[in-house]
């Protein structure tokens, strides 16, 4: 999977002369954490809701007057911008879009098409993928099998799948799960799941665990 068919695009921007109070609303109004900083069509950074907390005084702090406020909510979004933020493109996979984020910490990276900024991709996005490719929000069977690592043990699995002719929701391959066998979960959907589980069990592949929506077992 690629950025471009997860990420938002439209992004609200806003440019680095506006006061941090403004940005501030625009934020609270359409519930977003950050927004890029866009001048004269070129990308020059990102703010977000934490940059501007750090620059605005408590409200519940007495010793700050009104005064103060209004002028500290005057700080032009240029002065506490992220300047040259990290972006990817739309064609970057997923996964290394996701790698970055947890490597630098990051909420979000904008998407860049050459110099044009596209869209934005975010931890709520990189969450939705992932439940999309475990196909948790569709009806089925989850299934957890144990096969060794030889590539031939895995396409006689699927073999097995297309004789019973279930269909696959998702699928994820854990390699590491131990030195003698990798963990394969599969989300399924058909009618014939109890001739599968025999099917899987006389092919000599192991059910570590079987879930389905009317009930939980383990094999």
């Amino acid at each position: 999977m690629f950025v471009k068919l997860w990420m938002t695009s439209n992004v609200l921007t806003v440019n680095s002369s506006q006061p941090i109070a403004e940005v501030e609303q625009i934020m609270r109004e359409n519930r977003i954490r950050r927004v890029p900083v866009v001048d004269d069509g070129h990308l020059v950074g990102i703010i977000s809701r934490e940059d501007i907390f750090r620059a605005l005084p408590s409200i519940f702090d007495p010793s700050i007057s009104p005064e103060n406020l209004d002028q500290a909510g005057r700080i032009e979004a240029g002065s506490i911008m992220t300047r040259s933020p990290v972006t990817v493109e739309p064609s970057t996979p997923l996964e290394q879009a996701a790698l970055l984020m947890r490597t630098h910490k990051f909420g979000a990276l904008l998407v860049m098409q050459d110099t044009e900024l596209v869209g934005i991709i975010t931890e709520t996005n990189i969450f939705d993928a992932f439940l999309e490719v475990l196909g948790a929000k569709k009806q089925g069977a989850r299934i957890e099998i144990k096969i060794d690592h030889k590539p031939a043990s895995f396409y006689s699995m699927l073999q097995v799948f297309k004789k019973c002719e279930m269909t696959v929701l998702g699928i994820t391959v854990f390699p590491d799960f131990s030195e003698e066998h990798q963990l394969i979960t599969l989300k399924v959907q058909g009618e014939n799941i109890e001739k599968l589980i025999d099917s899987l069990w006389d092919s000599g592949l192991q059910i570590n665990r079987l879930h389905t929506d009317e009930h939980e077992s383990t094999k």
